[in-house]
């Protein structure tokens, strides 16, 4: 009994390193094409040379990037040569219609604080950037209620001097719920009813949405599409290219503690690669743990001892995923091994 046991969680592991090591080339294939498009997500901002320690504690360390070190890294883009694109020239790009510049990248928000308009859209403006902010429309959300202390949503005055000047304004849902978790007629409702109300506001339509927090399956996939949305972001990390899936992009998280090497780093196809890998990983937890069940460990491991030095330095780029792919190894494993005997 406990040598067949051992046999096949040796057989498990096997597989799953054969599986890491086909996606691994998968991701190098993906990675290094010639029409990569990286996509930047930011949340939160908040000003470095006012904001107490204290108060910095309160933000999410993953979701929330400084004044200083958001221009600095969009200097560094001007720099490099990156030019800003928007989702519909991402799109048109994809059906052949447009053809992209040389070294193009999409900058996005999520969630629609007003830090967006008042640190970050001045940045924007002084560098001569686009971007695109996924806007959450209740101001009671509990998004927004659970940062009411350091953030607030952004006012339909400025979601539409931002949409004047440029930035496009799109979809992050009406309350920011978990949408795989919600039955399909109100996950529906979600989705048509942000649509809808921004487009008024907006008076111009609205496209795109991002997934709040990941909660993303086939159910919500279908309804996104009946909603009429052209393309979404989901939870995957990694770059896009013209044979993305338009209904699940990637992007590239943007947290605090990055310098501009981070940076400068994270742009690269090789960093591509590890977090396609890392990002699948978080995907398998979702499915195994539900979204709620994901955010509780995620955030367990960022706001533990040993999760404050993973946010650090290159450290990010290596440690948290080893420690995620053990955990995943382990849990899907045994999993494999309970259900065959039980």
């Amino acid at each position: 009994m406990a040598f067949d046991l051992a046999l096949i969680f040796a057989g498990v592991t096997v597989a799953l390193l054969l599986a890491i090591s086909v996606w691994g080339v998968r991701s190098v294939v993906q990675e290094y094409r010639k029409d990569r498009v990286p996509a930047l997500l930011y949340h939160h901002f908040a000003l470095k040379n006012t904001e107490t320690k204290s108060q910095h504690t309160d933000y999410d360390p993953v979701y929330f990037c400084y004044d200083t070190a958001f221009d600095e890294q969009m200097n560094y883009l001007r720099r490099e040569g990156y030019t800003t694109i928007s989702l519909d020239d991402f799109i048109a790009f994809q059906e052949g219609k447009r053809a992209l510049p040389n070294k193009p990248i999409i900058i996005t928000f999520d969630d629609g604080f007003m830090s967006n308009y008042l640190y970050a859209f001045p940045v924007l403006k002084k560098y001569g950037l686009t971007a695109t902010i996924f806007v959450t429309l209740d101001p009671n959300a509990q998004n927004y209620r659970k940062y009411a202390h350091v953030d607030l949503p952004l006012t339909q005055e400025q979601i539409k001097e931002m949409s004047e000047y440029g930035i496009s304004i799109e979809s992050h849902s009406m309350t920011h719920p978990y949408l795989s978790r919600l039955k399909p007629d109100v996950a529906r409702w979600e989705l048509e009813e942000s649509k809808k109300r921004l487009q008024d506001i907006l008076g111009k339509p609205v496209h795109y949405l991002a997934i709040p927090s990941g909660a993303y399956d086939r159910t919500v996939k279908r309804l996104v599409k009946d909603a009429g949305y052209k393309a979404i972001f989901c939870m995957l990390k990694g770059s896009n290219n013209m044979r993305s899936d338009r209904f699940a992009l990637r992007r590239l998280v943007i947290g605090r503690d990055f310098s501009l090497e981070d940076f400068s780093r994270i742009l690269q196809p090789a960093t591509g690669c590890y977090l396609r890998l890392t990002s699948s990983i978080q995907n398998f937890l979702l499915l195994s743990l539900g979204p709620g069940g994901l955010d509780t460990l995620r955030n367990a491991v960022y706001r533990s001892k040993l999760g404050k030095s993973l946010i650090r330095g290159q450290l990010r780029f290596v440690l948290p995923g080893l420690i995620v792919t053990m955990i995943a190894f382990l849990f899907g494993g045994l999993s494999f091994v309970l259900r065959s005997y039980f």
